[in-house]
């Protein structure tokens, strides 16, 4: 299983993106996503992984970032 994510960021929420991935240690794919606007999850795991990442943050309140709403919506509706 494969999922790719595309998402279009202004320099504004991309810089904002970027700033609390790094900060909150985010898994790779998801640096990769705010870095070149796609990324590439490659198994059903590292998929689980995300979204459990992205719900953290969420829950903590660090990170509120439509970019990663949107995200974790795409993989709600693919099943994850």
């Amino acid at each position: 299983m494969e999922i790719s994510l595309l998402v279009v960021l202004d320099m504004r929420e991309q810089a904002a993106l970027q700033a609390a991935l790094v900060t909150h240690g985010a898994p790779d794919c998801l640096v990769t996503l705010a870095l070149t606007g796609a990324c590439r999850v490659g198994t059903l795991d590292e998929a689980r992984k995300l979204r459990r990442w992205l719900a953290d943050a969420r829950a903590t309140g660090n990170t509120d970032s439509p970019a990663l709403n949107t995200i974790e919506r795409s993989l709600i509706r693919f099943g994850v």
